[in-house]
């Protein structure tokens, strides 16, 4: 069955969030996109947008494939002082061009000047090209301070970012590299160099993610934080686990607007490259997370990235309603359940089972499936605290926030059926938000 609250394709591939940006009193989100079917291949950009970050709607693809060279993942920002000539408050993708005949990655501009309604490739692309096979993936914001736009971009293989500035999204001069300083793992994708809150300081701090294609813990994604002045990137802390669970990947952010807190929006794809194309064939393949707001706890002598799932995705469901489970299984449909102090156990009629045990010092989710025998899978997180959970049950997923939202564990699951059989290993109550 399809998400009742994450967002998915209507048909096809989707993968990579890419080009988010807010306009015009929409949210933006673009990801990666195969038009042509289910399976990884012929990348584009597909297309929605939102007026709150819960309703979508999709549109037709922004940017396809032609001539051999598919559309990698990206950014977007609005040039709202017309920086690169296609006009005031365009909207400007940044984009990675795959050539699959040269066997390079470049990075590309297409624009629009209609709220995205439509787009245009620059005729002069690439505007970035260091000859390389492995070379993708660009983030790029405006640098307030210094006045000119910063491209961060992966080179893959080589386990580091590269930093670029501009004055005018055409031309990109290097500033250096964000090195993998004994980051586990091989070939990075999908970088991100984000300002954030501390809270309960008036200070901020940035954090530069990284995702990490094979042997990285977690879903792969890794962040570490730090000083950035507009050319370096100083980091004051060491790597550290975005998400526990094997399916949260090529997160990116809505630099802008913020809440009164200071936060960005930002969502991944809910999804893993090593058993995604193992998945029983259904029309569409492949969800988004939940937006999650960003901040940074100070902790220690470090500081910890804390993520609150998004207010309005929470206003979006039904009220609250105490739900009490226990040994003998009550059926249970998509929602948010909140103040889960003991296991939980998911269950459909075909043997496929989703499991959230707590310990003192640990939260494991183990997911289950004899249909598919690819998707069995173990991930826990160590916790500091006796705190309740937070669990966001969707057909297709399961996201389990722990620690007040500093420890996050996300998985795709298969279990069948408009609801699922909920068991507890004791009696215990919950609230249970269903989703409207």
């Amino acid at each position: 069955m399809r998400p009742r609250f994450h967002y998915a394709p209507r048909a096809n591939w989707l993968s990579d969030p890419n080009g988010l940006v807010h306009h015009a009193g929409e949210w933006r989100m673009a990801y990666q996109y195969n038009p042509l079917g289910e399976e990884w291949g012929h990348m584009a950009w597909g297309h929605a947008v939102s007026p709150d970050l819960v309703n979508w709607t999709e549109l037709p693809p922004a940017l396809a494939e032609e001539h051999g060279v598919m559309i990698f993942s990206g950014s977007a920002v609005i040039d709202r002082d017309n920086s690169a000539g296609f006009g005031r408050e365009a909207i400007v993708a940044i984009y990675t061009g795959a050539d699959t005949v040269a066997g390079r990655q470049t990075q590309c501009l297409a624009a629009s000047t209609d709220n995205g309604r439509t787009w245009h490739k620059y005729p002069g692309n690439p505007v970035l090209d260091e000859g390389l096979a492995d070379f993708r993936d660009p983030s790029v914001f405006w640098h307030e301070a210094t006045r000119r736009w910063i491209m961060t971009v992966v080179r893959s293989t080589e386990n580091r970012a590269a930093l670029y500035a501009s004055n005018d999204l055409r031309q990109w001069a290097l500033l250096g590299t964000i090195d993998s300083d004994g980051a586990p793992g091989h070939v990075w994708e999908c970088p991100l160099l984000i300002e954030l809150p501390v809270e309960d300081r008036a200070t901020t701090r940035w954090l530069f993610k990284v995702d990490v294609f094979a042997g990285a813990p977690g879903s792969g994604a890794l962040y570490r934080t730090g000083q950035f002045d507009g050319t370096r990137f100083v980091a004051d802390g060491p790597w550290q686990v975005v998400d526990h669970g094997r399916d949260f990947y090529a997160a990116i952010a809505w630099i802008t607007p913020r809440d009164h807190a200071g936060r960005p929006a930002w969502i991944g794809w809910m999804g893993n490259h090593a058993v995604q194309a193992q998945l029983p064939l259904q029309g569409w393949r492949g969800a988004m997370s939940v937006p999650r707001r960003m901040s940074l706890v100070a902790s220690g002598a470090g500081y910890r990235l804390r993520q609150t799932i998004e207010p309005a995705q929470v206003a979006a469901f039904a009220p609250a309603r105490a739900l009490v489970l226990g040994p003998v299984p009550v059926d249970l449909g998509p929602g948010l359940l909140t103040g889960l102090t003991g296991d939980l156990t998911l269950e459909d009629d075909q043997g496929r089972r989703v499991e959230v045990m707590r310990a003192k010092d640990r939260v494991v989710v183990i997911r289950r499936d004899p249909v598919t025998p690819a998707l069995a899978a173990k991930a826990e997180a160590g916790v500091a605290s006796a705190a309740a959970l937070t669990v966001l049950i969707d057909h297709g997923s399961i996201e389990v926030l722990a620690d007040d939202g500093l420890v996050v564990i996300t998985l795709q699951h298969r279990l069948a059926g408009a609801t699922w059989r909920a068991g507890a290993d004791r009696a215990m109550s919950v609230d249970y938000c269903a989703s409207a």
